[in-house]
């Protein structure tokens, strides 16, 4: 059946219409659903939410997120209450809660209510709730040491017939009223622990205060899985309705409570709100890894370091970089002997500064490696030595363009010596005077002196490896002494990608995502030739560095130039609708995606930067000239393209003729999804094993990821086999 033009034109304009060929999600659009769903004028609301499953529908949110809070107001009305979970478990961690700064750690729309103007916040270091509307200022005034207890605001909705809405999150993920639950029915496998700490209120005062938490046994195993006890509040007191691309669900705290709770009583054993494993692998729900209030407070760390190819500052980046990782991203750090042979190369020497410096011969001082590691050229051979200014010129370096500030120079191969100053000291230093050099460096070869180093870290989906997907390589390098955003930038943003997957890892199938950081080149020539074996699972690389100047992001592409990797980028920059720039490989800058895309390995290789920038190898590369959003739209970006390839297949048919739709519940109403309905005659086409999902739904103009959840219902149902995408990489 075809739609009239006449009829499109009504869908077009109908708020309501919930046509995929008009996926815009407006503010009537959410309006209409949220109601739809059960919400009604007067409702106290607790709200949690995976913006995510809305803003990647098709078309997206019209306004962003606060289109999605200004739905739910109108819906509530002057006499509802919008309440969100502004949880921060950072606390936990021995760092000091503030009522007034403290970030949301629950997600975009979250964050939103807690720095509306319009919200009033409650005071709670670990499960601090905002609130908009009629019980705004009671939720504010709530006091409670306890978490989840009586005395708890979870005891408060119950009293106000609160009702929960779960947008696009699984249970295990999202109803924290469930824990309330159990600590009322007194389940055996939790108990209370104490936290204490320092809590500052909205005047700025701190206080020491005591927190008790029903919290998991670990020790014997416990983990948390709300799925089972989500299918039985499913069946009885839930109504859903998909929004977007996620599936919403709405419910009353009492009725949950009633449920729940009578449940946890009758079945206390796992199966049904946990189960056992063994300890060693429960593990804490509570990161073992360091909170980052900002990324530059990562960069505040790694940016003063002599970095440099190998070095106790860079042993010391590498140590940074690991204490910020996730205890399930198995980071390790790998030393290789110095002069080892890898390739054509070999492993350099450890690069050791005792003492630098150039002064008058009457000794007032010009540069000192002690103020900066730029004065001195990186590898700079040893030398001490009173000569004339014409024979200390040659090894003096400037930046004509910048005139104050100090270059960065280096001389990892081609060995010499040199200093690093501004135009203007240069050009203040008297011709006719003697100078003093003075470099004590040593170049150490015994490996038990620290010798060469490199780190990895790799993370699995969930359900663990799969060998048959391969690996995605992700590179930053660490070897640019008192640099922020050449290299120390694209460090900090592939930490935040690895921080994401571990807290929302892949699906089950997917490849597993390998980090490397190290020195830039050599560093990964050195772990390639040690990890040849690794080499063939490899589908696809992204090099990370410069992305937190103010910029636009450029794609340099792989030297494919037209892989799928390629076209996933594309794709991905492109539905942001932000202004972005494509280069050819290593057109915009060539770095260690020339090891990866290079002969013998030839894996496709992205590089994400935001290259060029005039403060470029000099102090003027800084932190000041480092933005938070631009370091957090870099990840946001490539995580996204990590997500897409990493996930995608290549669906094999084990059907013959068309598909019998509706009688495998495949079947896709065309006033529902008008535009999906219209592909999958097309798309059943292409179940032959040579196009991946993405090359599908990249062919018939469709979204990702809608694409990808409709062909897995076909799988689900054995009606196709999902093979894994074909190897890439050249073996010799």
């Amino acid at each position: 059946m075809r739609l009239s033009s006449t009829t499109l034109i009504e869908l077009a304009s109908d708020p309501h219409s919930t046509s995929q060929e008009f996926a815009l999600l407006t503010k009537p659009v959410l309006t209409h659903e949220f109601r739809a769903l059960g919400l009604t004028e007067g409702d106290t609301l607790f709200v949690h939410s995976a913006y995510s499953t809305l803003s990647r529908a098709p078309g997206g949110v019209e306004g962003g997120p606060q289109t999605v809070i200004e739905a739910l107001l109108e819906v509530l009305g002057p006499n509802g209450t919008l309440i969100m979970p502004t949880f921060n478990y950072d606390f936990l961690r021995g760092v000091p809660w503030d009522m007034r700064t403290t970030p949301s750690q629950m997600g975009i729309l979250t964050e939103l209510v807690r720095t509306d103007p319009r919200a009033k916040r409650m005071f709670h270091p670990i499960y601090s709730m905002a609130a908009i509307g009629k019980r705004a200022d009671e939720v504010a005034a709530h006091r409670s040491n306890d978490c989840f207890g009586e005395t708890t605001i979870f005891s408060k909705f119950r009293e106000w017939d609160a009702k929960i809405l779960i947008l696009g999150l699984p249970y295990s993920k999202s109803i924290t009223f469930l824990h309330h639950c159990e600590q009322m029915a007194g389940v055996d496998y939790r108990f209370l622990k104490e936290f204490k700490g320092t809590a500052i209120d909205m005047q700025g005062k701190p206080h020491e205060v005591a927190i008790t938490m029903f919290v998991r046994d670990v020790e014997r195993g416990v983990v948390l899985d709300f799925e089972p006890i989500g299918a039985l509040l499913d069946s009885q007191v839930v109504t859903k309705r998909t929004i977007g691309l996620g599936e919403c669900r709405l419910m009353k705290c009492n009725d949950v409570f009633r449920v729940a709770v009578q449940a946890m009583k009758d079945h206390p054993g796992p199966g049904l709100t946990y189960r056992l494993e063994t300890p060693d692998r429960a593990k804490d729900w509570i990161p073992p890894m360091k909170p980052i209030a900002s990324l530059k407070q990562v960069l505040a760390e790694l940016v003063p370091l002599h970095r440099t190819l190998a070095s106790e500052g860079t042993d010391a980046a590498l140590e940074i970089i690991g204490s910020y990782l996730p205890e399930t991203a198995n980071y390790k750090i790998e030393t290789y002997p110095p002069l080892t042979p890898v390739w054509t190369w070999y492993v350099p020497e450890r690069y050791v500064v005792h003492e630098a410096y150039l002064e008058t011969e009457d000794g007032q001082r010009i540069v000192d490696f002690k103020d900066n590691p730029l004065h001195l050229v990186s590898y700079s051979l040893p030398i001490e030595a009173v000569m004339p200014f014409k024979d200390l010129e040659a090894h003096l370096y400037y930046n004509e363009q910048r005139p104050h500030a100090i270059p960065w120079k280096f001389k990892y191969y081609d060995r010499s010596w040199g200093f690093c100053l501004s135009k203007h000291q240069f050009d203040a230093l008297p011709r006719d005077a003697n100078y003093r050099v003075v470099i004590r460096s040593d170049f150490q070869t015994d490996p038990s002196q620290g010798g060469f180093k490199v780190a990895e870290a790799v993370i699995h989906p969930r359900g663990g490896k799969n060998p048959a997907a391969g690996e995605m390589f992700i590179m930053a390098h660490v070897c640019h002494p008192n640099q922020a955003n050449d290299d120390a930038a694209g460090v900090v943003t592939a930490i935040e990608v690895a921080r994401r997957l571990a807290a929302n890892p892949l699906p089950p199938g997917s490849m597993s995502i390998r980090f490397w950081f190290g020195p830039e080149t050599i560093g990964t020539i050195a772990y390639l030739a040690h990890h040849e074996d690794l080499i063939p699972g490899f589908r696809g690389g992204i090099f990370i560095e410069m992305t937190g100047n103010d910029n636009t992001l450029a794609l340099q592409h792989t030297r494919q130039h037209d892989s799928r990797l390629d076209k996933v980028g594309q794709y991905v920059l492109k539905k942001r609708g932000k202004e972005f720039r494509e280069g050819t490989f290593a057109d915009i800058i060539a770095n260690d995606e020339r090891v990866l895309n290079g002969p013998g390995v030839n894996v496709p290789c992205l590089s994400i930067s935001r290259y060029p920038y005039p403060e470029y190898h000099t102090t003027d590369d800084n932190l000041e000239i480092m933005h938070e959003d631009k370091l957090q739209e870099a990840a946001e970006v490539i995580e996204e393209i990590i997500r897409v390839y990493a996930t995608d297949y290549l669906p094999k048919r084990k059907f013959r003729g068309p598909v019998f739709l509706s009688g495998h519940g495949l079947f896709v109403d065309w006033q529902v999804n008008w535009k999906l309905n219209r592909a999958i005659e097309k798309m059943m086409m292409r179940f032959e094993g040579k196009q991946s999902v993405f090359e599908i739904a990249h062919e018939l103009d469709l979204d990702y990821w809608e694409t990808r959840e409709y062909i897995e219902k076909f799988r689900v149902r054995e009606l196709i086999e999902a093979l894994p995408l074909p190897q890439v990489a050249e073996t010799a």
